[in-house]
């Protein structure tokens, strides 16, 4: 066997070799990308290990880490393009024939029904993020804003908030600063097991020690963070909002908000604290399960400690009023004035943190509910998967009738999949691009294969550290199989087909031709006032230029998609241009931007393990994340000022005919999403995929540990074996996400079912209404027994 394998263009210009170790890259199973060492024989990974020398994990990673050879080597791995058969079996095709007929049939649909009836839903794969640039401006070239990924099931109401409070950028996360804040509040999150955080473990560990640190956590059940706690909170499930309003009001009615720092910071106190003081707060507190005096405390030691902060996460992102929680986490923070060090502040990743011109412009919204697409990561407006059937199955002459599903797999991953089936029913075109053959590509007209993250340049854009903004660009370390290529490649291929561009032109392609510095800065600029020129003939120009660059300067670089690095790099010289100084050091100071953007390519990609790019200055973050001209942050968007009004006068109602609240999608030490095919990478006995209850409530209902319980809804209705947990109230049970998969062998064969599907039960009618987020957390559900006649 050769040393090494030749690959497509589009992946390497360099051959891979087929054996190495210690190769740096990083775990895909959630958005930590923890750095990983591994070593690969004949082209497989044999051994993965937490890598010491990456500067950002610094040797940490959990269990799952080791597992992550299961993700590029199993049976469902996807390798020629495929092509749907009448009878619903697929046949191969080769890559010509693919993006020729899809090409022509994305024009056909564009041309009969207009720019909005194409959808691109799912990119940015966790840990895999190479393909976003390419599919976003792929989307905006057909003249469609209808976008939908993951990122808007859980989290755009946090970008909405600080949009509508501070005009801050959507590239950056509002989060606690837990290293020097004396209170901590951590809600809807459990981080030792979901290792929110650089080895979450250890650091609560240390924290648990700190004299000056009181942690309360929120939380209905009893976890490996309530323990460590001073104090646990246990709220009703899916009440947070009552508790966090309850809270503000206890601050405002006793007087302990920061009155110097509103004055100074802040518009809009005096109509939060008309509204405040009418809030009754131990109505509040009783709502959500919990005496007037646990809120009361809570809110005191939040309001008089010398600084305190907020952690949460997916908990209180996918339950009632999320979006009023997110503003709430804000509000309690302003009025103490828990912000920057030591409080909340903005944390930033690759991404400079710049505003768009248009920010405040009518978004584009969906047909059927008016919900707008919200400004996210990257600066693309985003919907809520939990939308996109209905977009489909509406009657109107702008539904969407085609669809490309890349890196993501809907059946599984979004509510109510029973939707999703109807809607990919009545698409006139399905595509899938997707390294495994997974439930949703069953659905699919093509599904086209790209490579793995261990196969191809990819890069991670989560932040990790702050003030350090890191970066970490990893190599392909193994061949990619048969004849995938990477989705960069695949958007400008089906652009060029579609017509959605024009072909690179001769002059510009020669100017490009020399692998130079110069050559580089010549042709961006040529290229910048070409797409321009091509705008007036009805192109969109920022699409036209990427693609230009991509196939006019992408053989400059390993492989053409680090075109998008290399602009991210010449981004952060430009517009963050101290916070790169201060890494760079004095010896730039006096270069041009230009100039610096060349050496932090270099830096990246000589720095396989990662680099820190840039340093953001904590003293200042609130100030320069504030983008209104007078600096003043908004405490009273109207459409919270409604939603306060609308949370006082809503009470939760049990369902006598579905009395047991759910979770649904819990993280467990064995959970990744659905990113995960082969179910061996799983260890233990299991099963590792059960229903969790109190004995109670199982005994109520007649059942068991081990007996199988169904568990209905009005949509839909799943079966899993029962298991007892002490640290549970009575009424609320869950079970784990990332199961429901179909494991074969055989592309064109159903495998047995693994665990079971949470989405067979959601509704997507169950949902926040600013976002679309699900209410995944708080299902109302009717729990019953299976008997042996029944389950056979």
């Amino acid at each position: 066997m050769s040393a090494t394998q030749k690959v497509h263009p589009s992946i390497s210009k360099r051959e891979i070799p087929l054996n190495g170790e210690d190769l740096p890259t990083v775990c895909v199973l959630c958005s930590h990308d923890c750095g990983l060492s591994m070593d690969v024989k004949d082209g497989k990974i044999v051994a993965i290990r937490p890598d010491e020398k990456n500067p950002i994990t610094q040797g940490y990673m959990c269990n799952k880490g080791v597992t992550c050879d299961k993700y590029a080597h199993h049976d469902q791995r996807t390798q020629y393009p495929l092509r749907k058969r009448a009878d619903g079996t697929f046949e191969r095709i080769d890559w010509e024939t693919a993006i020729s007929e899809i090409g022509s049939k994305l024009a056909a649909i564009r041309k009969q029904h207009g720019e909005r009836s194409l959808a691109l839903c799912g990119i940015g794969g966790q840990a895999n993020h190479m393909d976003a640039p390419y599919g976003t401006s792929f989307l905006r070239a057909y003249g469609s804003r209808r976008l939908f990924n993951a990122f808007a099931q859980e989290k755009t109401q946090h970008c909405l908030i600080d949009h509508w409070m501070f005009d801050a950028s959507p590239s950056c996360f509002f989060h606690p600063d837990m290293e020097n804040t004396n209170y901590l509040i951590v809600m809807g999150t459990n981080p030792r097991i979901s290792n929110r955080g650089h080895n979450a473990t250890e650091i609560f560990k240390e924290m648990n020690k700190r004299e000056d640190l009181h942690m309360v956590v929120l939380d209905p059940r009893e976890t490996e963070t309530t323990r460590g706690a001073e104090r646990h909170v246990q709220l009703k499930p899916g009440t947070d909002a009552f508790f966090m309003l309850g809270m503000a009001a206890s601050i405002v009615q006793n007087e302990q908000f920061d009155a110097e720092f509103l004055s100074a910071k802040t518009q809009g106190f005096n109509e939060i604290r008309d509204l405040l003081s009418r809030v009754d707060v131990a109505e509040m507190a009783e709502r959500a399960g919990v005496t007037k005096d646990e809120l009361v405390e809570t809110a005191s030691g939040f309001a008089t400690s010398p600084k305190a902060a907020i952690m949460y996460d997916l908990g209180i992102e996918q339950i009632p009023f999320s979006t009023l929680i997110s503003y709430l986490i804000r509000l309690n923070c302003v009025l103490t004035g828990n912000l920057g060090i030591g409080g909340n502040h903005f944390i930033e990743g690759f991404g400079p943190p710049t505003v768009s011109k248009g920010r405040w412009d009518e978004p584009e919204r969906a047909l059927a509910s008016g919900i707008e697409a919200i400004r996210a990561v990257g600066q693309f407006g985003m919907f809520s998967p939990t939308l996109f059937p209905e977009e489909v199955l509406i009657d109107h002459p702008e539904r969407i009738r085609a669809a490309i599903i890349e890196g993501s797999n809907p059946i599984l991953s979004f509510s109510d999949t029973t939707a999703w089936r109807d809607a990919f029913d009545k698409l006139d075109l399905l595509v899938v691009i997707d390294p495994a053959m997974t439930e949703t590509a069953r659905h699919a007209d093509y599904v086209l294969p790209t490579p793995v993250g261990y196969e191809k340049w990819e890069i991670a854009m989560f932040p990790k550290r702050y003030p350090e903004i890191d970066v970490q660009l990893r190599p392909p370390i193994i061949p990619a199989l048969g004849e995938s290529i990477p989705e960069p490649e695949i958007y400008t291929n089906l652009a060029e087909a579609a017509g959605l561009i024009e072909p690179l032109p001769a002059d510009l392609a020669e100017i490009g031709k020399p692998e130079t510095v110069e050559a580089r800065a010549a042709f961006l600029m040529t290229a910048m006032g070409k797409a321009q020129e091509a705008a007036a003939r009805g192109i969109n120009a920022e699409s036209q230029f990427l693609f230009w660059v991509y196939r006019g300067i992408g053989h400059h670089f390993d492989a053409p998609s680090l075109v998008a690095i290399y602009g991210l790099c010449q981004d952060n010289a430009a517009n963050r241009t101290e916070e790169v100084l201060r890494v760079l050091g004095d010896d730039w100071r006096g270069k041009n931007s230009f100039e610096i953007g060349e050496e932090l390519m270099k830096r990246v990609l000589d720095n396989p393990r990662g680099v820190q790019i840039a340093l953001a200055d904590m003293k200042t973050n609130i100030e320069t994340h504030i983008h209104f001209e007078d600096g003043m942050i908004r405490m009273a968007p109207e459409p919270m000022i409604e939603e306060m009004q609308r949370c006082m006068d809503t009470t939760f109602e049990r369902d006598d005919e579905y009395p047991m609240t759910l979770a649904a999608g819990l993280r467990t030490r064995w959970t990744a999403n659905t990113i995960q095919r082969d179910p061996t990478w799983r260890k233990g006995s299991g099963p590792h995929c059960e229903l969790h209850m109190t004995e109670a409530d199982a005994v109520a209902l007649a059942l068991s540990k081990g007996d199988v319980a169904r568990i209905e809804t009005r949509r839909g209705a799943v079966e899993l074996p029962v298991t007892f947990d002490k640290k549970l109230q009575d009424g609320y049970a869950w079970f784990p996400n990332g199961f429901g998969a179909r494991y074969s062998d055989d592309y064109n064969k159903i495998g047995e079912l693994q665990g079971a599907n949470a989405n067979e039960i959601t509704d997507t009618a169950d949902r926040d209404p600013f976002t679309g987020c699900p209410h995944h957390k708080a299902i109302s559900v009717k729990v019953s027994k299976i008997e042996a006649t029944q389950a056979a």
